[in-house]
């Protein structure tokens, strides 16, 4: 009787189901198990013992992989190790001066000429994609290196782009837009963010996503992995942390003239791959791009 009763236990710690009575299936152990179960066989004294030889093992199969887990070097503690970082809450980012623009500029060119890290969505192409400035008019060479005069010509190259994609939605680009964009799609924005909250300044595979919605709001998404503690060499972290601007083509906010509310989440993961976490953003952006619903994408 002992081995069908364990067997009617296992459903309890398998996703495949197993019927009390015939034949029962366990995949999930990594084999196969076949037992008979036949409840209406066994005396009382028989499911007593049957029901302490299940709890027994258990017990020790659980002692087993939490003393396992520890040799291995897992991380058990759960708990939020940032004192000064919520896992959400609001980001107040103050503009660079003019005189500090052109670090922004040198930041901005190098992050695009990595044809890989700065992305766009238009209601075009709501789905995130590389933004390919390389294949536009009055694109700098790519054998160029990116120098000053090539981070000017990209600014230049940035504002012609933007206007363009400003006149799909019916709204005109803020004389200063290409300028708040460039500023947070640059290093500045992190740095202040690990410092205000007193988190490493070890941001791993870092991203940026322009924004741009039908009704011409204009906003910046920067993901990147985040960690408590930092490992020379590694290449992802046990957090994912979200910074989301306000729209940067708001004429009437003059607020934002000189400062940026942005908006910030941060959670574990066991993602190792950033382009697999904004692959799951991916809904929520398109829907913030179409319908200029953005609740959804500052609580994903």
């Amino acid at each position: 009787p002992t081995p069908g009763l364990i067997a009617a236990f296992l459903p309890a710690f398998s996703p495949t189901k197993t019927a009390l009575s015939g034949w029962g299936r366990d995949i999930s152990s990594g084999g196969v198990l076949w037992c008979y179960v036949a409840m209406s066989e066994m005396g009382p004294g028989s499911v007593l013992i049957a029901c302490f030889i299940v709890a027994a093992t258990t017990y020790v199969i659980f002692r087993w992989s939490r003393a396992n887990k520890k040799r291995g070097g897992g991380d058990e503690d759960e708990s939020w190790p940032f004192p000064e970082l919520d896992d959400h809450g609001l980001f107040t980012h103050t503009r660079a001066e003019n005189s500090k623009l052109e670090e922004c500029k040198s930041d901005f060119c190098r992050i695009a000429w990595t044809k890989t890290d700065l992305l766009v969505s238009t209601p075009e192409a709501p789905m995130p994609e590389v933004w390919k400035w390389w294949q536009l008019d009055g694109a700098p060479k790519e054998e160029e290196a990116p120098h000053k005069e090539i981070s000017d010509k990209m600014f230049k190259h940035l504002g012609r782009w933007l206007r363009n994609e400003m006149k799909g939605t019916g709204s005109e680009a803020a004389t200063d837009l290409t300028a708040k964009i460039v500023d947070l799609i640059s290093v500045t924005p992190a740095v202040t963010f690990a410092l205000e909250h007193k988190v490493p300044m070890q941001f791993l595979q870092t991203k940026f996503i322009l924004l741009i919605s039908a009704k011409g709001e204009v906003r910046v998404l920067w993901l990147a992995f985040m960690t408590d503690k930092v490992k020379p060499g590694a290449k992802s972290g046990p957090f994912v942390l979200k910074l989301l601007s306000s729209n940067l083509n708001d004429k009437g906010d003059q607020k934002g003239e000189k400062e940026c509310i942005l908006s910030y989440s941060a959670k574990r993961t066991l993602e190792t791959q950033i382009c697999a976490v904004t692959s799951q953003g991916n809904s929520h952006i398109s829907k913030a791009i179409l319908e200029d619903e953005w609740t959804s994408l500052e609580c994903w």
